[in-house]
Formats: structure tokens, C-alpha cells, sequence
């Protein structure tokens, strides 16, 4: 009875130890393939850097010989046209450039020029109610909280503004910027401004490094165009359907569609923005990158962000 006894406790550890053998051999079969796919994701997100750097060297070079060329900007150029499906090894590239001066500068609202600012504040409420992004009142005070985040000193813009005081009382307190915004997505941070405010306006706004800048009526998208006048006449309204084919060559052709309370305007862009993404094998890569350009020669990388505006 014992030698039987004997013989089944040797059966049950020899399955035990077959069975943790089994499962440790799986374990490490199981390490090793992740381990794999892992060294092969960051070898494909590698490389997708890679493209994405030799996409923003070549936009680079196309806005210097674009600039070389020619003294106007439009959206008839090479620079401006997307590139929607580019093959390459293991993957595919896509990606656009974008003129940042055809959109409205959030940093004019910073500028210490009483009557530079009336200009700017009331082209900003055209284009926040052409998005629907709400009523005037709303606008107004926008702006004026806009103002205040960009100025370097503590008092509000009247009833509306808002500087350290609003901010610092809050759950979460923080102080307003004093210095021109760095990106966009600081409107968020500002007095009034909701997630869907900030959608709204968020394909239509940039923020240069530079205050008080004009706008590229060649390349402005339809809202910010047409409200830089208080009333978009036929005239105008005939020029943005004409200017992909036929763009503006001197400014004292267009110069008359817009009074002179208008915001300033120009043909030529100095800041490009390039949205670029690589998709290598399983990796997604995706570069946002500020260019500037400026002069007649020459192209300079201002930041690069990843999958950020």
C-alpha cells in the first residue's frame, strides 16, 4: 500500500513539475514576443521621426524657393496644396502647411495701441459671431480677457477684463500670462472661454510671436476674410470666390475692398505652420512644426510640437 502511495505522490509532483515547466516556458515565449513587437514599435516609431524631420526639412526648402520665385503668397503655390497620401518604406505620409497669417492673430489684442486694439477687438467679434461661437456680448468680453492675459500689467480691461485677481481665486488658481500667448490652446485658460468657444474659433485664430500683424487676404480662410470689413460686399465676396485661380499680385488691388478701420492686410506670409503624421508599420507619429520666414531668402524652424497645437 505504501510503494502504491509511494507512486502516486511521484506521479502528481512529476505533473507539477511538468505543468509549472509548461507554464514557465509559455511565460517566456509569451516575454520574448512582447519584447519583440516592443523593439519593433520603437524601431517604427523611430523611423516615423525620422520621416517627419525629412518632411519638415522639405517644406522647409519649398517656402525658401517658394519665396525665391516670387514676393506674393496664395493658395495656389506648391506649399499649399496637402499632401493626402505619400507611400514610403513600411508606411504611408501625409500632411499640410498652413498660413498662419491668413488667420487672426490672438497676440494683436496685446497691443498697447488704443486705437490698433478698437480695430482688432471689433474684427474679433465679426469672426466669433460668423463661427457662432456666441453673441457679441460674449465676444467683447473675450477679448478683453484676451487683452488682459497678453499686457504686462495687473489692471482690467473695464468690467469685462480679468488679470491675476479673477484667476487666482479659482479651484485650481493660476496667474495670467503678462507676455504674448505661445500657443492657441492658452485661450482655454482665459476669462469666458469654453471647450466649444474654443473649438469654434480654434481653426480660424493663431498665436504669432509678434503683435500687431496683417492679414493674408490671399490665403485667409472664407470667415476671417470676410469679416475684416464691417460689411462683406459683393466685391469682396466676389474676390474670395476668384483668388485661388486669380489671387491679389499688389496690395492696391485689394486695398480698396477693405475701410480703413479695417485691420491691416497683406499678400506675403512670413509664418507657416507644417502639420505632418507618419504612419510606419504599427507607429503614428504626428509633427506640428512653426516655420518662419523671413526674408527673401532663408526659412527658420521657431518650435516643434507633437500631436499639439
Amino acid at each position: 500500500m505504501n510503494g502504491h502511495r509511494q507512486r502516486g505522490v511521484a506521479l502528481i509532483t512529476a505533473i507539477l513539475i511538468v505543468a509549472i515547466a509548461t507554464i514557465a516556458a509559455t511565460a517566456m515565449v509569451s516575454s520574448g514576443n512582447i519584447a519583440i513587437h516592443r523593439s519593433a514599435t520603437l524601431q517604427d516609431s523611430e523611423k516615423g521621426w525620422w520621416y517627419a524631420e525629412g518632411v519638415e526639412q522639405w517644406v522647409m526648402t519649398i517656402l525658401e524657393r517658394d519665396r525665391e520665385a516670387n514676393e506674393v503668397d496664395s493658395l495656389d503655390e506648391p506649399w499649399a496644396q496637402p499632401v493626402d497620401y505619400l507611400p514610403v518604406d513600411e508606411g504611408v505620409l501625409r500632411g499640410r502647411v498652413v498660413d498662419l497669417q491668413g488667420r487672426f492673430n490672438l497676440n494683436n489684442l496685446g497691443t498697447a495701441d488704443t486705437a490698433a486694439f478698437e480695430r482688432y477687438r471689433n474684427h474679433f467679434e465679426r469672426l466669433f459671431r460668423f463661427v457662432e461661437a456666441g453673441d457679441n456680448f460674449q465676444a467683447r468680453a473675450i477679448a478683453a480677457g484676451i487683452r488682459d492675459w497678453i499686457d504686462p500689467d495687473q489692471e482690467p480691461t473695464g468690467f469685462d477684463g480679468a488679470e491675476d485677481n479673477e484667476y487666482l481665486g479659482l479651484e485650481q488658481p493660476y496667474r495670467a500670462a503678462n507676455q504674448p500667448m505661445a500657443s492657441v490652446s492658452e485661450l482655454l485658460l482665459v476669462k469666458g472661454v469654453t471647450p466649444d468657444i474654443y473649438r469654434a474659433l480654434a481653426p480660424y485664430v493663431a498665436a504669432l510671436p509678434i503683435i500687431n500683424s496683417a492679414i493674408n487676404v490671399n490665403t485667409a480662410p472664407e470667415p476671417v476674410l470676410l469679416t475684416l470689413a464691417e460689411d462683406a460686399g459683393p466685391e469682396l465676396q466676389g474676390f474670395l470666390e476668384a483668388r485661388e485661380d486669380q489671387p491679389a499680385q499688389d496690395l492696391a488691388s485689394v486695398q480698396t475692398l477693405f475701410p480703413a478701420t479695417s485691420p491691416p492686410i497683406d499678400i506675403q506670409s512670413r509664418y507657416f505652420r507644417l502639420e505632418s503624421e507618419a504612419l510606419i508599420g504599427s507607429s503614428r507619429v504626428g509633427l506640428y512644426s512653426l516655420i518662419f520666414r523671413p526674408g527673401p531668402s532663408g526659412a527658420l524652424l521657431l518650435g516643434r510640437s507633437t500631436d499639439a497645437d
